[in-house]
C-alpha cells in the first residue's frame, strides 16, 4: 500500500454506487492495468488486517461497503500509510516481472511493471537484464516495442515449460499445486507467491483432477504424487494459454506416432471432458501434449507389454543392469525387484527426456551424499540410454536411477545378513496398510512384517516383542522403537529413508540363518523323492512361506536363446494371407501346434491390435504380434512367418510387411537373450532384406546363427548363453 492506494479506497469507500475501472483510472491518470494492480494491492491490505475485501461486480464496478467499526479501523490504518511499506527484494520482482508478462496477451509498458513494483523506471530497466538472463536459458526472448512495451516471444512449448519452471522453481510441484488450488484469498507467506498464483486465478482446478483420476482408471494406473501434480498443473496452464488464443503445435509426424498409443485415446477423453466443462476447444496437437505428459507421467505401477517399444526397452533395461553390474562386481542378473522396478521408471523417464521435461528431485543432495559413488558410476554407464533418447541425462534422473541400484546392493548385501522384524502402520486403513507391506516385501526381502495395524493399535502391540522398526505412513507415540514415515505408494524417496536406516541399523535378534538352513534343508528332501522343474520358483515360494522372500538360486533363471526359439517347427516362409489378422493366425497357429500357447492367445494378439493399434510394426516391414502372458503362454516362445504378398496395419511409418513374428512372453525377464539376438538381426537392414528374399528354412536359419555368432555376445556372454540354451533345454 502506498498514498495512491490509500486515495484510491477512499473514493471507493465514499462512493454511492459501483465505481467503474475506467472512471478510476481517469480521475488519478493512470491506466486502467495500473489501477488492477493497485486493486489487488488493496486487497492484500485489507486482508491482513482481517477486513473484507473489495467487492468487484462484473459490468458495474468496484465497490466497498464495511460496516462502521471496520471503516474507523480503515481509516485509522490509513492514517499511518505512509510507513507501510514492503520492500521487494531483486529476486522477487524478478518474478513479479515474469508472471505478468507470461499472463499478458500483447504487450506491457515499462510504466505498468514500475506501478506494479512500486520502483522507479530505471529500476525496471535494470530489473529486465536478468528477466532476460532467464527467458535465455528457456529459449525464450524478450520483444521490445516503441509505443508498446514489452512483451515473451517464443515458441508456445517453451513458453509453458517455462512457466512451470518459474513456479516450481522453489516450490515442489505438490506445493505449488496446493498454492493455487487454495483461495485467491488465503494467507500467503511469501510475497511473490500471490503474484504466481494469479497466474491460474479464476480457474477452477477440480474437473482437471477428475479428468485425470478418470485417466488412472483407464489406463489401470495410478500415478506418483509428483506426476499427478505435474500433471494438473500442465493441463490447467494449458486451459489458460488456450484461454489467450495461444496453441500450442507439434510435428505432424510425432503426432502420427502419439495417435497409435492407448494414452493418445485417453488423451482425447480428458479433452473432450475439459473442452465441455471450461468451454474451449482442444485442438488436436493440445490433446499430443496430453499424451506425452500421461506417457512421461512416473506411475506407481506400470504394464510394460502396453508399452509400444516395450522390445528395446527391456533390452535397454538389461544391458544397463549388465553394464552396472560388471562395474561393481556384483551379479544383478538374479535380482528380479531391479529389473521389474528399473524397467517401470525407465519407461515414463523415455518421455520425459525426449520431450524435455523437467523432473524434481527433492533428495538429490541426499543421494549424492550418502551414494556418491554409486551416482558417478550410473553416470557413467548410461550412455546407452543417452543415445536412445537422443540427449544427456540431467543429474536429477540419475538420481533415481541411482536409488534403484542402491536397493539392489543392499539386497545383494541383506541376503547374506539378518532379518529385520517390522510393523506396518496407516493412519487410512488396513487395506492401505496391506497394499504398503506388500510393496516393502517386494523391495526389501529381508524385512519380515509382523502384522499391519492401524495407528490406534501399535501401543497394545508392541509390548514384549523384538521389534527393530515401525513403517508407517503417519507419526506414532512408539517412543522405543525407530519409525519410518513414508507415503502409502513408497515411492523412490521412502525407498531411500528405509535403506538408509537399514545401512546404519542392526536387528536386534537376527534369524536369516535359521532361515536359509530350513529352505536349504527343505530342497534336499524335496530333491530326493521329487523332479523340479523350476526351481528358483521353488526357491522362492519356500522363502515366502517362511517369511523370506527373495533367496536366490546361485545359478539364476535359465533363458532361452534365439536358436531354442526359433526352429523349423516355428518358421513358415512365403506365406500367402489377405491381411495382416489372417498373417497372425498363421504364425499363432505354430505356437499353438507346438503346444507353446493356447488357442486363445491367436485371438487376444489380434485383439490387442484393434485395441490399441498398429504399433506392433516395430521397424520397416516387421511386426511383433504378442499379448499378454496371463492370455494363454505355457512358455516362452516365438515363431516367423515370411509374407508372399505383404500386407498393412495401418502403420504409416513401417507399413507394408513382410515380416510376423510372433512372441510369447511368460514374464518380464525369460525371453530376453532372444529379443536381443532378434532386435540385432532386425536392426540390419541387409540382413531383413535376405530374410524376407528367403526360402529354405535351414539356410534361413544358418544365416541367423551365423550373423550371431560374428556380431552378438563377446566370449563371456557367449559361454553364457551356451549354458543358459542347455540349461533351458534340459529344463532347469
Amino acid at each position: 500500500m502506498d498514498q495512491r492506494c490509500a486515495q484510491l479506497l477512499n473514493q471507493i469507500m465514499s462512493a454511492c454506487s459501483p465505481v467503474k475501472i475506467s472512471e478510476l483510472a481517469d480521475a488519478f491518470n493512470i491506466s486502467s492495468r495500473t489501477i488492477r494492480y493497485d486493486l489487488d494491492k488493496i486487497d492484500d491490505f485489507l486482508k491482513d488486517n482481517g477486513l473484507p475485501q473489495l467487492m468487484r461486480k462484473p459490468g458495474s464496478g468496484i465497490e466497498y461497503s464495511p460496516s462502521y467499526y471496520q471503516r474507523l479501523k480503515i481509516l485509522g490504518l490509513l492514517e499511518s500509510i505512509g510507513s507501510y511499506n514492503y520492500v521487494l527484494t531483486p529476486e522477487e520482482r524478478k518474478k513479479l516481472i515474469l508472471t505478468e508478462l507470461f499472463q499478458a496477451k500483447d504487450f506491457i509498458t515499462i510504466e505498468d511493471i514500475s506501478n506494479l513494483l512500486s520502483v522507479s523506471r530505471g529500476t525496471v530497466v535494470n530489473d529486465l537484464k536478468e528477466v532476460r538472463k532467464w527467458l535465455a536459458k528457456h529459449e525464450l526472448k524478450l520483444k521490445s516495442a516503441p509505443r508498446y512495451g514489452i512483451k515473451i516471444v517464443g515458441s508456445e512449448k517453451d513458453l509453458r515449460k517455462a512457466v512451470v519452471f518459474l513456479l516450481s522453481e522453489n516450490i515442489e510441484l505438490e506445493k505449488a499445486l496446493n498454492l493455487i488450488k487454495g483461495p485467491i484469498n488465503r494467507k500467503i507467506n511469501v510475497v511473490t507467491d500471490r503474484q504466481l498464483k494469479k497466474l491460474f486465478q479464476d480457474l477452477e482446478i477440480s474437473p482437471i483432477e477428475e479428468v485425470i483420476c478418470l485417466a488412472e482408471k483407464q489406463l489401470k494406473t495410478t500415478f506418483t504424487d509428483s506426476a499427478y501434480s505435474g500433471l494438473v498443473i500442465h493441463l490447467a496452464l494449458a486451459i489458460k494459454r488456450i484461454q489467450l488464443g495461444k496453441n500450442i503445435v507439434m510435428p505432424h509426424d510425432e503426432l502420427s506416432k502419439l495417435k497409435l498409443t492407448k494414452e493418445f485415446a485417453v488423451a482425447s477423453s480428458m479433452a473432450a471432458e475439459l473442452e465441455e466443462r471450461y468451454k474451449i476447444n482442444i485442438p488436436t496437437a493440445e490433446i499430443g501434449y496430453i499424451t506425452i505428459h500421461l506417457l512421461g507421467g512416473k506411475v506407481t505401477e506400470s504394464d510394460i507389454f502396453s508399452n509400444q517399444d516395450w522390445i528395446r526397452l527391456q533390452i535397454l533395461t538389461d544391458e544397463l543392469i549388465k553394464s552396472i553390474g560388471r562395474k561393481l562386481n556384483v551379479n544383478f542378473m538374479s535380482d528380479r525387484e531391479l529389473y521389474s522396478g528399473l524397467l517401470r521408471h525407465l519407461e515414463p523417464t523415455v518421455y520425459r527426456l525426449k520431450h524435455g521435461f523437467p523432473l524434481k528431485n527433492p533428495i538429490l543432495k541426499e543421494i549424492k551424499n550418502n551414494y556418491s559413488g554409486i551416482f558417478e558410476l550410473v553416470k557413467g554407464s548410461l550412455k546407452p540410454l543417452e543415445d536412445y533418447v537422443g540427449t544427456k541425462i540431467p543429474d536429477e534422473e540419475i538420481g533415481f536411477i541411482t536409488i534403484h541400484i542402491g536397493a539392489a546392493i543392499e539386497r545383494n548385501k541383506m541376503a547374506k545378513n539378518n532379518i529385520y522384524k517390522a510393523v506396518v502402520v496407516c493412519g487410512t486403513g488396513l487395506g492401505t496398510a496391506k497394499l504398503l507391506s506388500s510393496r516393502i516385501v517386494n523391495r526389501f526381502p529381508n524385512i519380515k512384517i509382523l502384522a499391519t495395524l492401524a495407528s490406534r493399535q501399535i501401543k497394545d502391540f508392541i509390548n514384549n516383542k523384538e521389534l527393530d522398526l515401525i513403517i508407517s505412513t503417519v507419526p506414532t507415540d512408539a517412543q522405543d522403537i525407530p519409525q519410518v514415515i513414508v507415503n502409502p505408494l513408497l515411492v523412490e524417496e521412502d525407498v531411500g529413508k528405509i535403506l538408509k536406516f537399514l545401512s546404519t541399523n542392526r536387528p536386534k535378534n537376527p534369524d536369516y540363518g535359521q532361515v536359509q538352513t530350513i529352505t536349504n534343508n527343505l530342497l534336499k528332501i524335496i530333491e530326493k523323492y521329487c523332479d523340479i522343474k523350476n526351481r528358483d520358483q521353488l526357491i522362492r515360494e519356500i522363502s515366502m512361506l517362511l517369511n523370506h522372500a527373495n533367496f536366490e538360486d546361485s545359478k539364476g533363471v535359465a533363458q532361452p536363446v534365439l536358436k531354442d526359439l526359433l526352429t523349423e517347427k516355428t518358421i513358415k516362409l512365403k506365406v500367402r494371407a489377405s491381411n495382416w489378422e489372417e498373417a497372425i493366425r498363421i504364425g499363432g497357429e505354430l505356437l499353438v501346434e507346438n503346444d507353446f500357447v493356447e488357442q486363445r492367445y491367436v485371438d487376444a494378439m489380434i485383439k490387442n491390435v484393434k485395441e490399441m493399434g498398429p504399433y506392433i510394426v516395430i521397424a520397416p516391414g516387421v511386426a511383433i504380434p504378442h499379448a499378454r502372458p496371463e492370455d494363454g503362454v505355457k512358455q516362452a516362445c516365438m515363431s516367423l512367418i515370411t509374407l508372399e504378398k505383404p500386407v498393412n496395419f495401418g502403420n504409416k511409418n513401417n507399413d507394408p510387411t513382410y515380416i510376423v513374428i510372433c512372441l510369447g512372453a511368460q514374464n518380464n525377464h525369460s525371453h530376453l537373450k532372444a529379443i536381443s539376438e532378434l532386435m540385432q538381426i532386425l536392426d540390419n537392414n541387409e540382413l531383413v532384406l535376405k530374410i524376407i528374399g528367403s526360402s529354405n528354412k535351414k539356410d534361413l536359419l544358418e544365416t541367423l546363427y551365423d550373423f550371431n555368432d560374428v556380431h552378438g555376445n563377446s566370449k563371456e556372454e557367449k559361454n553364457e548363453t551356451w549354458s543358459s540354451s542347455m540349461r533351458y533345454r534340459h529344463g532347469e
